[in-house]
């Protein structure tokens, strides 16, 4: 996996560290918040400040081991990727749970974009909201006519 070898690169302070072993026991998108209140269930007597974890994940992302999601309430998420490496995810406006998009479904039409304008695309940010199947199978069907 390259983002052990990006570790052994870098030096992660021991905050970094942890909030990266937190995500990655996690397992899905998760705030700043949610590392914390996880901490706080998992690790009481060595969960890190909320300070501490917002230091972290901006440090993380900085070393390209974290990407940052905006899901439309007003919190980012966060995921960990291999460095060079980004997810697209469809959002439920309902529950706010995402799906991660295996493939990326932009980089031909940034390429499309780049020969056409000239345009050099550093890089593109996808979001997809609706209703996931879980939820949208709780919602009463309109009455057909």
């Amino acid at each position: 996996m390259m983002i052990q070898s990006t570790l052994n690169q870098q030096r992660l302070n021991k905050g970094s560290y942890t909030v990266l072993r937190a995500l990655k026991e996690i397992g899905k998108l998760s705030s700043a918040q949610d590392i914390h209140l996880w901490f706080r269930l998992n690790e009481t007597a060595d969960a890190p400040a909320l300070t501490t974890i917002y230091r972290a994940l901006d440090s993380l992302l900085k070393m390209n081991l974290l990407q940052a999601v905006d899901i439309g309430d007003g919190e980012r998420r966060y995921e960990i990727v291999e460095p060079g490496e980004h997810h697209h995810h469809l959002i439920c406006t309902d529950c706010l749970e995402s799906i991660h998009l295996e493939k990326c479904f932009l980089e031909a039409f940034a390429s499309s974009v780049e020969q056409r304008h000239g345009f050099v695309v550093r890089s593109h940010v996808l979001e997809i909201f609706g209703i996931c199947r879980k939820c949208s199978s709780k919602k009463p069907k309109a009455p057909s006519v």
